[in-house]
């Protein structure tokens, strides 16, 4: 595929090189064979200079990235995801087992893909069953958590609506960031904001800005991404989706970092926005 890549990159110079020598051969005004010049530079190049020019608008006003307190002990987080269509059954188990340690967090509450708020709860002895895994990280230690996981979801789920679920010490909140008609061509642009719910506080912010690929230089290695997929930002960000590590020091909480969701982002909002599913 690069070849073939290469091959049109190779025709468009030859043709451009082509139209510029038959523009100097019939007119000798400057501003002509200028502007034929720039719009032959231009036309594979444009996309590329409009992406930096916004993204750089957006990854540096407002203040991209903060963290304005950090918490040993959450003791009870509301998570809200609204870029994903909430936590599915899988992704809720995930996060379980990511951050529900029973010591500094000890109730989690999570949007889910149905509209409804689920809540997990666990205490200092939840996680006893691994220490006899502690120097064992494969299969039997994972079959283990995976166990734990599911005695947490079947003693302890409860299912709320927003306005009845009980209240949470901290609320991490991830979201879209709506941007103008030109921009959201060019650019993808999410937040997390992480709030403490005592006095609606927020404590932790981080906003991502993510180019889509150039037009002379798509994806052809991966496909089904919707932004550029190789990690690259305009201005990288600190953390971003996983703003609440930091924030909550859970480096160590039990031990095992899973993640949120079973499916990248990435190609979820293909997924969303390409082959428009919801």
């Amino acid at each position: 595929m690069v070849f073939v890549l290469l091959f049109f990159y190779l025709i468009y110079i030859l043709v451009a090189k082509f139209i510029y020598k038959l523009t100097k051969r019939f007119t000798q005004k400057k501003w002509i064979r200028h502007t034929v010049l720039a719009t032959l530079i231009l036309i594979p190049t444009y996309d590329i200079i409009i992406t930096n020019i916004v993204g750089a608008i957006y990854s540096i006003y407002p203040k991209p990235y903060y963290i304005n307190k950090k918490v040993e002990y959450p003791m009870s987080i509301y998570w809200e995801d609204n870029i994903y269509p909430g936590f599915n059954k899988e992704d809720r188990e995930l996060m379980i087992e990511s951050y529900l340690d029973g010591v500094h967090l000890k109730t989690m509450a999570l949007n889910g893909d149905d509209g409804k708020i689920y809540t997990y709860e666990a205490n200092a002895t939840t996680w006893d069953r691994l220490k006899a895994f502690k120097d064992d990280t494969d299969d039997p230690y994972h079959n283990m958590t995976k166990t734990i996981v599911q005695d947490i979801v079947r003693t302890t789920q409860k299912v709320y609506t927003k306005e009845t679920m009980p209240k949470m010490n901290y609320t991490v909140k991830s979201d879209e960031v709506l941007l103008d008609p030109i921009s959201r061509y060019f650019i993808y642009v999410d937040k997390v904001e992480i709030i403490d719910n005592k006095n609606n506080e927020s404590i932790a912010y981080s906003r991502r800005v993510r180019p889509f690929d150039y037009n002379a230089i798509p994806d052809m290695i991966l496909g089904n991404r919707y932004f550029h997929n190789w990690g690259w930002e305009i201005f990288p960000t600190k953390y971003n989706e996983d703003l609440d590590i930091p924030t909550f020091n859970t480096y160590k909480w039990i031990g095992y970092y899973s993640g949120k969701h079973y499916i990248d982002i990435n190609v979820r909002l293909y997924n969303k926005y390409i082959k428009g599913e919801k």
